[in-house]
């Protein structure tokens, strides 16, 4: 009989030691991050590389998407937990049902980060703002694409009235249409506004002096409230990479030429002039927010009425 109770008791032990060993090497959280091929990306890229995410107990997915398109197809069938794109996609996909939160800006702290430009065409005539008054200019419309425009065109003193627009939603064709002339001007995010310009094309206006071209870290409402620690976590890796980026710029050129494709030359050729800036994650702040409500209600791009507090939550960077 002691025998026995001898041998049940060190069941028991054997046992409660099996349990709390499965709860403390419990797996890591495991979410989807959505990656489009662009620079604003860099930081996710480095912390993957350098396992900052495996050190913060996390088990993340970088999934590549072609477009920004297919990135918020991808957040409506619940396919990817976040990603980055801007605040008119977290405003359009609320509007639509499907909820959504900036919880940082990515690209765009401070100013000529995440560069935009309009240019025009290398044997247009156009060098002044005041030039393209009534000039088509090529660009990819109801877009963030067009927004920037207006409000780099608005700030130099063009009306919306004067500023008209042609629809070439494709960068590379309407890199081509405006270099070889068929329209007379253009908006372009970097790297080829940067690659326009070594080719001949004349800058009008760009974002160097203004952070209208904010990008933001997007996060599936139900995956925040579910894994807000994670979260956070993730935030605190991209900060660690975006520590080293500053430390090292060029640094991690190769990464930028393999995952965002930017052309080799652009950041190693001896007249390059391309420079990626990144700075630690902030809030989204209200008042750049309520300007993009703003034009999309003017554009009639919304349907229902929306606020910065619908858009944006906060509890990711609170200490």
């Amino acid at each position: 009989m002691f025998k026995s109770g001898k041998r049940f008791l060190g069941c028991m032990v054997i046992l409660a030691g099996l349990m709390l060993a499965g709860c403390g090497s419990g797996e890591p959280v495991k979410l989807t991050l959505g990656m489009m091929p662009i620079a604003d990306n860099l930081p996710f890229w480095v912390a993957e590389q350098k396992g900052y995410f495996k050190e913060e107990g996390l088990n993340i997915e970088l999934v590549d998407f072609p477009s920004a398109l297919e990135r918020d197809s991808a957040f409506v069938a619940k396919q990817i937990d976040a990603g980055v794109g801007d605040m008119l996609a977290v405003a359009a996909m609320n509007d639509s049902g499907t909820k959504v939160k900036a919880v940082a800006v990515a690209q765009g702290v401070n100013p000529g980060e995440n560069r935009f430009a309009v240019l025009s065409a290398p044997n247009s005539g156009i060098t002044t703002p005041e030039q393209l008054k009534n000039q088509p200019i090529a660009m990819s419309l109801n877009t963030v694409n067009e927004y920037i425009t207006d409000r780099l065109l608005g700030d130099k003193g063009l009306s919306g009235d004067e500023i008209k627009k042609t629809a070439i939603p494709k960068l590379p064709l309407r890199m081509e249409a405006l270099m070889n002339g068929t329209v007379k001007a253009a908006t372009l995010p970097d790297p080829l506004a940067t690659l326009a310009e070594m080719k001949g094309a004349h800058l009008i206006v760009d974002n160097t002096e203004n952070p209208v071209a904010q990008t933001v870290f997007i996060v599936r409402m139900e995956t925040l409230e579910k894994d807000t620690p994670a979260i956070k976590k993730i935030i605190k890796a991209y900060s660690r990479a975006v520590a080293d980026i500053q430390s090292e710029p060029g640094g991690y050129n190769e990464i930028l030429i393999q995952k965002a494709r930017v052309p080799e030359e652009l950041l190693t050729g001896k007249e390059s002039r391309l420079k990626f800036n990144y700075s630690q994650p902030v809030p989204p702040p209200a008042e750049e927010t309520e300007k993009v409500l703003q034009w999309m209600t003017e554009h009639k791009l919304l349907k229902n009425k929306l606020s910065h507090g619908d858009l944006v939550d906060g509890r990711v960077l609170e200490k």
